[in-house]
């Protein structure tokens, strides 16, 4: 992981797997400038058991930085502007809270 800086106000897209398993868990706003890596290290300090392949907890991690209080969720939503520029497939779709 690399040491890049999450800064405070910066909106964060979490998101989790890859291919047909891939998807985004939500979307958090920075309250805090902070390095996710040298949280993960923390986190991992107390939880060695999830180095492991199929083994990490994404959630708990994710629960993990919120209790610090890095970061807060936000609500949104999707609007999808159609298929083959078709006017009758635009659709708005709430996807939290809504």
């Amino acid at each position: 992981m690399n040491k890049a800086l999450a800064k405070a106000g910066t909106l964060l897209s979490v998101e989790s797997g890859c291919y047909s398993d891939y998807g985004v868990i939500g979307f958090f706003v920075v309250l805090k400038d902070f390095t996710p890596a040298a949280e993960l290290d923390d986190y991992i300090s107390t939880r060695p058991d999830q180095k492991g392949t199929y083994s990490f907890q994404e959630s708990e991690f994710l629960a993990f930085i919120l209790a610090k209080g890095l970061l807060v969720e936000i609500n949104y939503g999707k609007l999808h502007l159609g298929d083959y520029s078709r006017i009758d497939e635009v659709e708005y779709y709430p996807t939290s809270g809504d």
